[in-house]
């Protein structure tokens, strides 16, 4: 009996660290969508002279080329899911469409 008892721990926390991970790259993934967001709306208004914009558009493209940087690795080394995968091209188009536009 203590043998059933003493994999079923282990089983549990095998599982919850499996869960975990693609949590984890979701919320970066979120994140990376984020700053995509906030840097494209700076990005337009810096192409207009908005001071604010001029002053937050380089961190936040400095901060979204290192989520960038960052999922790009998890994704060549198959830590993300499909759906996650997707996500991020998704989020890269909208970047060359706002340099499209």
């Amino acid at each position: 009996m203590k043998q059933n008892e003493t994999k079923s721990p282990l089983r549990l926390s095998k599982i919850s660290k499996q869960h975990s991970i693609p949590d984890k790259w979701t919320k970066t993934v979120n994140d990376y969508n984020n700053y995509i967001k906030e840097y494209i709306k700076h990005y337009k208004k810096a192409l207009k002279g908005n001071s604010n914009s001029l002053i937050r558009y380089p961190y936040l493209k400095a901060k979204s080329e290192s989520l960038g940087k960052r999922l790009g690795k998890a994704q060549k080394q198959g830590m993300l899911t499909e759906k996650q995968v997707q996500k991020i091209l998704r989020i890269q188009l909208k970047i060359i469409n706002a340099c499209y536009e």
